[in-house]
């Protein structure tokens, strides 16, 4: 003796909106929608120009030595750099390697600031 309840297959979640048949209906195909054209190959932009530089070096020594804020922002803007060039976005790449430059020579400009004040004063 089976247990009353509902039949095989019932509530599979294949009939539609008026609740008969299957949906959507076998002769109609699937809508396809095709990707965007990929504007990279094996993870690297297809341009002929050079990427720009990620000043990653100067943006560590920047927050180590000078000033860590303006360093972790320029780590940001250098991490930016390979990200926007991968997804071929070559003007953001370069954007983002002139800002990182930009940030770097304040941060050296603060921190030097900041060195000499300390010294100068002897505390």
């Amino acid at each position: 003796m089976t247990a009353p309840g509902p039949s095989p297959g019932a509530g599979s979640g294949s009939t539609g909106p008026s609740g008969k048949g299957n949906y959507p209906p076998p002769n109609v195909p699937p809508v396809r929608q095709t990707p965007p054209p990929s504007m990279h190959v094996g993870g690297e932009a297809t341009t002929t120009e050079a990427k720009p530089p990620t000043r990653w070096p100067l943006s560590i020594v920047v927050f180590l030595l000078f000033w860590f804020l303006f360093g972790a922002i320029a780590m940001y803007y250098s991490s930016q750099v390979t990200t926007r060039w991968r997804y071929g976005d070559v003007a953001g790449a370069k954007q983002a390697s002139k800002s990182a430059l930009i940030v770097n020579l304040i941060g050296i400009g603060a921190g030097l600031l900041f060195w000499i004040l300390v010294i100068a004063t002897g505390s």
